[in-house]
């Protein structure tokens, strides 16, 4: 990948567009909003995989990270914890939804990167299909 680096952000192509990186919100997203949505992204789409090789249709899904930084330490992250909210017509029990997280947690790439370096965590949570999903 090639980046430019300019003034108040720094920017890539992509084949999926042009991306922009700054700590100043109005000119691109934050690095941080961008390393939390990689391993959203990451882990989601291999929650669906696993659910739909399982086959398990699902209506809706969203996640929701929390997570901790340390103002003394550069900011760094110290935790995220993830939390898969999924709509379907399927049951899970306990032990499954936490095998399905670990097989996450276990093959997602980008969660592998920095696992060594912070606490991760993934819980999947089903919701009634009656009930929309709601800010959490």
């Amino acid at each position: 990948m090639k980046f430019t680096i300019n003034k108040d952000s720094v920017t890539t192509d992509t084949t999926f567009g042009n991306l922009s990186v700054s700590t100043n919100e109005e000119e691109g997203y934050r690095p941080f909003q961008l390393f939390i949505a990689s391993l959203a992204g990451c882990s989601g789409t291999l929650l669906r995989t696993i659910l739909t090789k399982k086959r398990m249709d699902v209506d809706h899904m969203e996640i929701l990270a929390d997570y901790v930084r340390n103002p003394e330490e550069s900011n760094r992250f110290e935790e995220i914890h993830f939390t898969a909210y999924v709509q379907t017509g399927h049951t899970l029990t306990e032990k499954q939804a936490e095998r399905i997280s670990q097989l996450v947690l276990t093959n997602c790439g980008m969660i592998q990167s920095v696992l060594s370096s912070m606490e991760i965590t993934f819980k999947i949570q089903l919701v009634d299909a009656k009930h929309p999903l709601q800010e959490k």
